[in-house]
């Protein structure tokens, strides 16, 4: 069976209120234009910093601060409750004999933090953040190490996303993919980054995951 490398924002779970919240709040004090919803929506999987340089071309040491104050925020947030996305929970439990881990870019420990407010986190072998790479997505670096922590090989796992980074990460790193079409990423960029699959609800994640392995002969 293929061991699963999943995102978390978007994927699993709708946190993007709160990651506008979190972000508008990080900036506040420097005197940065607030971002926008339309305008952050399509960058979400990539880190707090590349984001600002994007959206408001601010750099190190002040993007770093921001991501600094944006993770203490969100955490918070993230406190007060997270919202699954309609059959995770289920669709997770029926999944509970495969290898699976996470490939997100959030920090480690806040990775783990929001599995375990949401209660899922008992479904993960492993719990790795992007704070653990030298290279985000869309690079392959994720996905290569999340798979080792499950000891699998590239071609025997499969990364779940719903950003185009996600898939042009696995792709990268030779694993297969599946683009979660509810989620955050923009349609017509998720396709063209090449998914294996796509899904338009977490509960189709086996019949996708079937119909891969019905055929597998390698990415």
């Amino acid at each position: 069976m293929l061991a699963l490398l999943l995102d978390i924002d978007g994927t699993l779970m709708d946190t993007f209120d709160a990651i506008l919240e979190a972000m508008n709040l990080a900036i506040a004090p420097t005197g940065i234009p607030p971002l926008r919803a339309e305008e952050l929506r399509p960058l979400i999987g990539i880190p707090v910093q590349r984001q600002m340089k994007l959206l408001r071309d601010t750099v190190t040491p002040e993007a770093a601060a921001i991501a600094d104050r944006y993770y203490r925020e969100f955490h918070r947030l993230v406190d007060r409750g997270v919202r699954l996305y309609p059959g995770v929970r289920e669709t997770l439990e029926a999944l509970r004999d495969r290898r699976i881990a996470t490939m997100s870019t959030r920090r480690r420990d806040e990775a783990r933090h929001m599995l375990g407010v949401a209660g899922i986190d008992r479904y993960f072998r492993a719990i790795v953040g992007g704070d653990e790479v030298a290279r985000p997505k869309p690079d392959p670096d994720l996905p290569l190490h999340a798979a080792r922590a499950l000891r699998a090989t590239p071609a025997e796992a499969v990364v779940v996303g719903d950003a185009p980074v996600d898939i042009e990460a696995g792709r990268a790193a030779g694993t297969w993919t599946v683009a979660a079409m509810y989620g955050y990423g923009e349609h017509g960029a998720l396709r063209k980054a090449g998914p294996h699959a796509e899904i338009t609800s977490f509960s189709g994640l086996p019949a996708a995951l079937a119909k891969i392995e019905a055929g597998l002969k390698g990415p």
